[in-house]
């Protein structure tokens, strides 16, 4: 939902953050695009008001937040800080925040909506003899400087138990947190150097210090900021099972902490805490959820599930991710270790067990007919667990099929989907009883009741899911820069989304593409993911014309599978830091709640490049085809230019094409015999990089020219 605010005032913004971005965005060859980097304090309690100051840049008039539930507005208070008002109705979790000016609507943020009461950061508590104090049932939002800790304490009676819990990589900050907890004298009593939590029951009456700080030291408001809950509340480890059938109510167990009600569970987990254990019946939804409060790597985008979170009178538990199938569920049994111990099931079924305890594998047989076909499936670490499945598939005395993670990377290096989760297609030659052994490869090293995973075996059902991800188009094919992005249109220009496909099933048909829900005077022309490809550019063009607009767009795509149509909405992802160079950094980057659009409506594209007429451009296969261009210049932008085929990979090949200085028109000449075209309809585009002045300033652009439709007879 989009909500229009007032301008506000003036803020100062700090100046090394400006000067960062700044030259970011111009190495990038990128109009100015408003930018959110920042919103301090990260969230809020729901039911209250919350002043937040954000950085970024290019935030002239800056002037409303934008949230992804309509229970969350803003009033602007001065420059760059704003008043929050979450509704008592706003559910806890994770939201989507976005800044909005002149230049449109900026990358998104995480916001989030807790049950708690909290505080903010004065930035005085750099050592511990100016430790803030927080009160237990509290969140504390703050940031870590570089090369620096941060102070807290807290009072705490003998046996009192709590749970610190900092929330940093899921609400995107750089930060990877370590907690320390000591006494009066200095005596560390509980720590966590992996995760970000802490269970600590006090010894004694007394006072009590925690250390906060980054892994490696670094720091910096900017991008190391952290929400620390000290609570009471429950803590969930895991559930299981951790899938679910579709629309039906179903029984789970949660294991955890302080659960309300709940039973010892005879387990403890890697810190040497005993975990307790509650029945709960779940109401889960026929439709996956979508937003960001669940899983949102990039690894886990294709995964249909929601996300649950335990309540108490202490507040609402961390959330847990659940799967959704269509075939009945069932748990494993020990022992099924060995292939004389294997649990017999019936297919399709999903099969819910755990990789432990150390060195746990799983068995399992079903009986096949001759022509059946089967996709036997694990997922475990895109379920965000560090698990490294291994499948093990054969017919009684015939020779086993080992199936390991696959090491296609469908979302390339800006958006890395590789995953340990191995899978296989299992066409049955013969009757006969099946067997499946599951087992983590590593799992002889760790023993970790979290380690959950889900065996799916299922019919042969193809199909696919899809992620539009908001990312700066390349320059070039060398470079190798990552950015947040803000999908931004000024009048005359087009830009381009990148949509990653993920087949199932071995489903390798077309998918066609297109925009649904835009705004007048945007246009988006259909394209097509070609059967055995994943991915393709879908561009959006704005007209001259067009005014100014901000909201959610869809993108979606349809396909055949036999006779059937089966139509999928992209799930929105983006870049959420800048990574000069992928080869050397990892890029950071996840699912969003929207995939937001805005169109600028008071400034136009410095330079616009589309055919001479629009219409279909026909020529015979094996012909040459001249196209007309027309060369539109806005303002400073005279220089000469050439214009290079973009995203068409039959005609990337073709020479380039001069556009003098000052030109208005160009040609396009393409012999249909060189790049061997076959028939058919086609759209192509063409790009160019280019400077001149914009806004007064020398800026360098990339140019990408509106559709051209082409028919090969």
């Amino acid at each position: 939902m989009i909500r229009w605010l007032t301008p506000p005032a003036n803020f100062r913004q700090p100046f090394g953050l400006m000067i960062a971005l700044l030259i970011a965005t111009s190495a990038l060859a990128e109009l100015p695009v408003i930018s959110l980097t920042t919103v301090m304090p990260p969230g809020g309690k729901s039911g209250t008001e919350v002043a937040v100051t954000i950085t970024g840049a290019e935030l002239e008039e800056a002037n409303a937040l934008l949230f992804s539930h309509p229970g969350i507005s803003a009033k602007p208070k001065a420059e760059k800080q704003f008043t929050v008002t979450i509704a008592p109705d706003v559910p806890v979790g994770r939201y989507d925040v976005r800044i909005v000016g002149k230049s449109g609507v900026s990358n998104p943020r995480t916001f989030v909506v807790g049950d708690l009461p909290e505080a903010v950061d004065n930035a005085t508590n750099q050592t511990p003899e100016t430790a803030t104090e927080i009160q237990p049932g509290s969140v504390f939002n703050g940031f870590v400087n570089p090369a620096s800790s941060e102070y807290l304490k807290f009072n705490a009676k003998q046996g009192q138990r709590f749970f610190l819990e900092c929330a940093a990589r899921e609400i995107d900050s750089k930060l990877s947190p370590v907690i320390a907890v000591s006494d009066s004298n200095g005596r560390e009593l509980a720590a966590s150097r992996n995760g970000g939590f802490v269970d600590f029951t006090a010894p004694a009456d007394g006072t009590y210090l925690v250390r906060l700080n980054d892994l490696t030291y670094a720091g910096g408001i900017e991008s190391f900021f952290y929400r620390l809950a000290l609570t009471t509340a429950p803590h969930v480890d895991f559930i299981f099972p951790p899938v679910g059938v579709a629309g039906a109510k179903s029984k789970f167990t949660i294991f955890g902490r302080a659960l309300p009600g709940g039973a010892p569970a005879n387990l403890t987990t890697t810190d040497g805490k005993p975990l307790e254990k509650l029945d709960v019946e779940i109401d889960v939804p026929a439709a996956p959820q979508s937003g960001v409060d669940g899983i949102s790597a990039p690894v886990s985008s294709s995964l249909d599930g929601f996300s649950y979170r335990l309540p108490s009178p202490q507040g609402a538990a961390n959330r847990v991710f659940i799967n959704l199938a269509s075939a009945p569920v069932i748990l494993e049994q020990e022992p099924n270790n060995k292939a004389a111990e294997a649990q017999k099931v019936a297919v399709p079924c999903e099969i819910a067990g755990q990789f432990f305890p150390a060195g746990d594998a799983d068995a399992f047989t079903f009986d096949a007919k001759k022509g059946d076909v089967f996709w036997v499936e694990v997922f475990s670490q895109r379920l965000g667990l560090p698990t490294n499945p291994f499948l093990l598939v054969q017919r009684d005395g015939a020779d086993a099929q080992e199936v390991y993670g696959a090491d296609t990377n469908v979302g390339g290096p800006r958006f890395n989907t590789i995953t340990n989760d191995p899978a296989t297609r299992l066409e049955v030659k013969e009757d006969g009883v099946y067997r499946v052994l599951v087992r983590d490869l590593f799992g002889g090293a760790r023993s970790n009741p979290r380690s959950v995973y889900r065996l799916s075996i299922h019919r042969e059902s193809p199909d696919f899911r899809l992620t539009a991800v908001a990312e700066i188009p390349p320059k070039n094919g060398d470079d190798r820069a990552a950015v947040p992005r803000a999908m931004v249109l000024r009048g005359g220009e087009t830009t381009s989304v990148r949509v990653v496909a993920f087949r199932r099933d071995g489903f390798a048909g077309d998918i066609e593409l297109s925009g649904d829900a835009l705004p007048a005077g945007v246009t988006c022309m259909p394209v097509k993911i070609p059967a055995g490809k994943n991915e393709a550019m879908l561009f959006l063009t704005a007209g001259e014309q067009a005014a100014r607009w901000i909201g959610p767009i869809r993108i979606v795509g349809k396909a055949k599978v036999g006779e059937a149509e089966i139509v999928r909405e992209a799930r929105a992802a983006v870049v959420s830091w800048n990574v000069p160079d992928f080869n050397n950094e990892a890029v950071t980057a996840r699912l969003a709640q929207e995939f937001a659009l805005a169109v600028c409506g008071v400034e136009t594209a410095p330079i616009s490049v589309e055919a001479a007429e629009d219409k279909v451009w026909e020529a015979a296969a094996g012909a040459k085809l001249e196209i007309p261009l027309k060369i539109t210049r806005r303002g400073g932008y005279d220089e000469a230019f050439k214009l290079k085929a973009y995203d068409a990979p039959a005609i990337e090949t073709l020479k380039e094409i001069d556009v003098e200085a000052k030109g208005a028109a160009a040609t396009a000449s393409i012999d249909l015999a060189a790049v061997k075209i076959p028939a058919g309809n086609y759209t192509i585009h063409f790009r160019a990089q280019t400077k001149g002045k914009f806004r007064d300033k020398e800026t360098p652009i990339t140019v990408i020219s509106a559709p051209i439709r082409i028919s090969i007879k």
